[in-house]
């Protein structure tokens, strides 16, 4: 990497350009040549694989494995769940949620006795109902039997329940029929004085805002740049460059994608991967390039003296990380060989980010990368390498290191 870092500090308008046209050509490539992430969660030759092919040999369960549910329960306070005035309301919001693109089929309880299961184009035909004599059954049998079925009654009829058949898996519900049963669940309870309640993997997120966690990483991050160099513009630097190569690593991702299983969670942890290490790699370049100039050197000297020392650290902390990454191999499952090539991708460009894009942008900005001071910024002491904290403790570690080596 030493030439092609020396490069980019030498001609750093070439290498920016030439990192964005590898930028443009990985989203080309996403677009063109990218698959699809997906759940392929095959676990051979485990117990668990076992009960599960045992499970999808018996009629009518083997598909439950693959397509959506939904189980929505509702009770009213005053009157049984089989009270017209709750049948009523229960029955139009049915036929609304049926009425949904992804949703097959709504099993619902009012509809025993009739020639179909629910609510719904593609419901399945009733089937007769067992004949049982439920006063031979003790109480507790009962309870636990009126929730076997996709639809019923609690024992004392003052709960219901049924289902809500999709036509898809759970990771292909869309997200906008999701909010629009649970809108028309609260707008049924809210206007008939029900208290009614869903819940499924379909519904999972729903309900409520897709995770921050990344935003919330990147803004304690920022916060801690902003004390750590006393410049705005410094800050920013490791999260800009971390952040555009993540956006490059997501588009190759896809790419990955097409070729290998790779799980609808990979970018959330590629992400996680990426930002921590990206940022971490160019906080490594840029503190040493900061030493470099409060020691006197002119910018471009210290950009190439920077890549050159800490880029090498990053290289070879990349290379771990990578093979840390393959190493899931090892373990022969194949959606975790599709974990490991997405992310180890990731790592890859966080790695070229750092020690090509960034040495190109020290090397063009100069003194100005610490521009816009903080308040609290300080004013750099005299450069002395040998008088640091860290510089005194290697030294008296060097004349100490038999009683270390021999405690390690």
């Amino acid at each position: 990497m030493g030439s092609l870092s020396r490069w980019a500090v030498r001609s750093p308008l070439k290498a920016i350009a030439a990192w964005l046209a590898m930028a443009i050509l990985a989203g080309i490539a996403a677009g063109t040549l990218g698959g699809t992430y997906n759940n392929s969660f095959d676990l051979p030759a485990t117990e668990s694989t076992k009960a599960q092919e045992l499970l999808g040999e018996i009629p009518g369960i083997g598909d439950s494995f693959n397509v959506a549910t939904a189980k929505i329960v509702w009770k009213s306070d005053s009157v049984l769940s089989t009270d017209p005035s709750v049948a009523g309301p229960l029955s139009e919001m049915f036929n609304e949620i049926a009425a949904l693109d992804s949703v097959d089929c709504v099993v619902s309880p009012y509809a025993l006795g009739t020639e179909v299961t629910g609510v719904g184009d593609k419901c399945p035909p009733a089937s007769p109902a067992p004949q049982i004599d439920a006063t031979q059954i003790p109480a507790k049998t009962l309870k636990v039997m009126a929730g076997l079925a996709q639809s019923g009654f609690s024992v004392d009829q003052k709960v219901a329940y049924g289902t809500v058949l999709f036509n898809t898996d759970v990771t292909n519900v869309p997200t906008a029929d999701a909010k629009a049963l649970l809108d028309a669940i609260k707008a049924t309870a809210a206007d008939n004085d029900l208290v009614i309640g869903a819940n499924g993997q379909a519904l999972e997120f729903a309900g409520q805002e897709p995770p921050s966690s990344e935003a919330i990483g990147i803004t304690v991050a920022l916060v801690i740049l902003l004390f750590t160099f006393g410049s705005l513009v410094g800050a920013f630097l490791p999260i800009i460059s971390a952040v555009l190569s993540l956006a490059v690593g997501q588009a190759l991702m896809l790419v990955v994608a097409s070729k290998l299983d790779v799980a609808t969670f990979a970018p959330t942890l590629a992400a996680m991967i990426g930002l921590g290490v990206g940022i971490d790699y160019a906080l490594f370049v840029i503190s040493r390039y900061k030493e470099d100039l409060d020691a006197g050197v002119a910018p471009k000297d210290a950009a190439y003296e920077s890549a050159k020392t800490a880029g090498r650290s990053v290289f070879f902390a990349a290379l771990t990380v990578i093979i840390g990454l393959l190493g899931l191999f090892v373990m022969g499952i194949g959606f975790f060989n599709g974990l490991a090539i997405a992310a180890a991708v990731t790592v890859v460009m966080m790695m070229i980010g750092a020690t090509v894009l960034l040495p190109a942008v020290l090397s063009l900005l100069g003194a100005r990368v610490f521009a816009v001071k903080m308040p609290w910024a300080r004013k750099p002491k005299p450069y002395d390498p040998d008088n640091r904290v860290f510089a005194r403790y290697a030294l008296w570690l060097e004349t100490h290191f038999k009683w270390f080596g021999a405690a390690a």
